[in-house]
């Protein structure tokens, strides 16, 4: 059997896996027992390791770089339908998912950045043939006004304008503050709970951890145990970090020293509905839905601070330049895309150190937007419902490139700035950009080509600007629903012989897909999830919490997906690192067809 076939299989398979390994328990270990021992496993293992082993980890001022390594490891993926865990083993190989190439440099012979203009590769995704336009923000290397640190000017500019839409958006000084009591990790942050006023735009869903908050694993144990439902106003976390159609969570990770004394450099958030019509004036008309989510993975010394920069700010800026025109081209809002990052970049709290990816999703009406720069990635997929069989399948439609040094532009580009790219002897482990560390002044290693910070990289040719795709929601359900119609017409066209009749019947019977049985979604994650659960088994997972049936014994809900693939990581990290190191996770998750 093919390895993704194993795969599938295995994590499609979750009550029968559970059943088996709960024959092999104790009788006398209760089902909440089994479920204290699963939240309790991390805590335990990295105890165990402080006692064992001192601050192992590389250079603190230096993106941690697995190896990367996507091979056969034992997940811990929490069964929907039983309070136990049970260890699966996954085998794959990286799948194809499309994805912007990102190589191609636009055409204008303009020598400033800011009036580029984009050239477009048209691409599809080789299931279902859908074809999606992306293109790279990047001027190229011949019309670069620089690297990618901005400009006094830039910066002078950038901080006005981010300061001009939080303004707008509403923001009062707690809300812009570093403090630690307004950090976007809060998991009852007041905003939801109506304990301040929310930005204009929304009140955000944020992440909260799911193992080193007691709160929240006790509002997951109950929704484990359905205890609580999707209507409960009880629970602090279905209010702040996700509901049956969109969630975030994140968990902290370890390197290296005490528990206590780890800082968790992702952020991510959820905003659903995104109003950002709202900004700069009241807009009372009725308007076409919008979402925005995405993660952003802080790095090097004080990365969490522009990680954190960048979620409090992105939201209002992107806002206020999408607000700032009545009727938008899909290239303007490209252009607005990367606007926002570089903005974001140049205007960050990156001095003296810190950066972090940023991979984003926007939706407005039918039309999504995807913007990355980093390693961390966004994905679009599809959940299929057979019509008469109610068989359920997920693929992936697109997923954003993690942007590595290797890529052979990016590396011309860190070349032509006058920096090194170091390649894994054997090409084990992560490629990097080497910089001079501000801080310490020894060399560093950024694994990665594209990033908002990291200023002292971006003088060898880091850069903030996105890779950006365009999708359409009504195109994709049409390309999927006229390939699976198609396929299945044509099944129905082959007769099977009985030998001992002649009599022929066709081979199967022939379903035809409708709107309804076809729905789009989209998740982002930080490397910490991706780099040990693959893109194809997160997309299946959450597509369970997503479109659970709510009266089957087996449902779960969408947090508890997110806590399970969280979880499914923390197991792999563990087994490769042997408690060492783990990187921090974040997830974030909405549907893009139900009403925000």
């Amino acid at each position: 059997m093919h390895r993704a076939s194993v795969l599938r299989s295995r994590l499609t398979s979750l009550s029968h896996l559970n059943k088996k390994l709960t024959t092999s328990l104790p009788q006398q270990l209760t089902s909440n027992q089994h479920l204290s021992h699963r939240l309790a496993h991390l805590e335990i293992m990295t105890r165990h390791l402080h006692s064992t082993t001192s601050s192992s980890s590389n250079n603190g001022n230096t993106k941690r770089g697995s190896t990367k390594k996507r091979y056969a490891t034992t997940a811990l993926i929490a069964s929907a339908t039983a309070s136990v865990s049970y260890a699966g083993y996954l085998f794959f190989s990286s799948a194809a998912i499309p994805a912007v190439s990102g190589e191609s440099v636009t055409e204008d012979t303009d020598s400033k950045r800011k009036t580029a203009v984009f050239k477009e590769q048209l691409s599809s995704d080789p299931t279902f043939g859908y074809e999606y336009v992306g293109f790279d923000s990047y001027p190229g290397i011949e019309l670069d006004d620089g690297t990618g640190v901005a400009t006094a000017e830039l910066k002078a500019a950038s901080v006005k304008n981010v300061a001009a839409a939080l303004d707008a958006a509403g923001f009062d000084e707690n809300m812009r503050g570093d403090k630690s009591e307004s950090t976007t990790l809060n998991p009852n942050h007041a905003l939801r709970l109506g304990l301040g006023a929310c930005p204009t735009y929304g009140c955000p869903f944020l992440p909260s951890d799911v193992h080193y908050n007691d709160q929240t694993k006790l509002a997951l144990e109950e929704l484990r145990k359905k205890t609580i439902t999707a209507d409960d106003n009880k629970s602090s976390l279905l209010k702040t970090s996700g509901t049956e159609k969109a969630a975030t969570l994140t968990l902290i990770g370890y390197k290296g020293g005490r528990m206590e004394d780890q800082i968790n450099q992702d952020r991510a958030f959820v905003l659903s509905p995104f109003m950002y019509r709202n900004i700069m004036k009241e807009d009372s008309k009725v308007r076409p839905v919008a979402r925005l989510l995405g993660v952003f993975d802080g790095h090097a010394r004080l990365g969490e601070k522009v990680s954190e920069y960048v979620v409090k700010t992105l939201p209002a800026l992107l806002g206020s330049k999408l607000v700032a025109k009545e009727e938008l081209s899909n290239q303007e809002i490209g252009k607005i895309l990367q606007d926002t990052f570089v903005e974001i970049d140049a205007s960050s709290p990156a001095d003296p150190s810190g950066g972090c990816t940023a991979s984003i999703v926007l939706q407005i009406d039918s039309n999504i937007y995807i913007a990355n720069a980093g390693d961390s990635r966004s994905f679009v997929a599809v959940h299929i419902i057979d019509p008469i069989s109610k068989a359920e399948t997920t693929h992936i439609i697109y997923g954003t490139r993690e942007d590595k040094p290797h890529l052979s532009f990016e590396r011309l580009r860190v070349e032509a700035m006058g920096g090194n790219v170091y390649i894994p002897p054997g090409g084990k482990g992560t490629t990097r950009v080497l910089y001079q560390d501000p801080t310490t002044g020894s060399t560093s290693g950024l694994a990665m080509s594209r990033s908002l910070g990291d200023w002292d990289a971006g003088d060898v040719g880091v850069v903030p600007d996105p890779t950006i795709a365009i999708l359409n929601i009504k195109d994709i359900k049409s390309k999927v629903i006229e390939k699976l119609n198609k396929s299945c017409q044509d099944k129905a066209k082959e007769v099977e012989i009985d030998p001992a009749t002649g009599e022929s019947t066709p081979s199967s019977d022939c379903a035809t897909y409708g709107e309804n049985d076809v729905k789009v979604f989209t998740f982002s994650a930080t490397d910490g999830l991706l780099d040990y659960i693959p893109e194809n088994s997160i997309a299946e997972h959450v597509a369970k919490g997503l479109y659970n049936n709510k009266e089957a014994e087996q449902n779960i809900h969408l947090l508890t997906a997110c806590e399970d693939l969280i979880y499914a990581a923390a197991q792999g990290w563990q087994e490769d690192k042997g408690g060492r190191y783990r990187d921090d996770i974040a997830i974030s998750v909405a549907d893009l067809e139900s009403d925000p």
